[in-house]
């Protein structure tokens, strides 16, 4: 089981993990992390978003996956 820590920064919490959890979870700073109620009321990790907040990374993402019809189009 992993263990977490909440901390309060300024007038947020934030979710502070140890170097376990990140290698576990595969997360890095800047990582969108989502949680979902489970239905015995504990939170859940679904997904790890990297590129979620970070355009540039969404637009490198569409780049990738288009590459090849790009080239052709050139």
């Amino acid at each position: 089981m992993i263990s977490c820590t909440l901390e309060r920064i300024g007038d947020r919490l934030a979710l502070v993990l140890d170097e376990e959890a990140v290698a576990a979870l595969n997360v890095r700073e800047g990582d969108t992390v989502r949680l979902e109620p489970a239905p015995e009321g504990y939170r859940q990790v679904v997904a790890v978003e990297t590129w979620a907040g970070d355009g540039h990374a969404r637009g490198r993402a569409f780049l990738k996956r288009y590459r090849r019809t790009f080239e052709q189009l050139l």
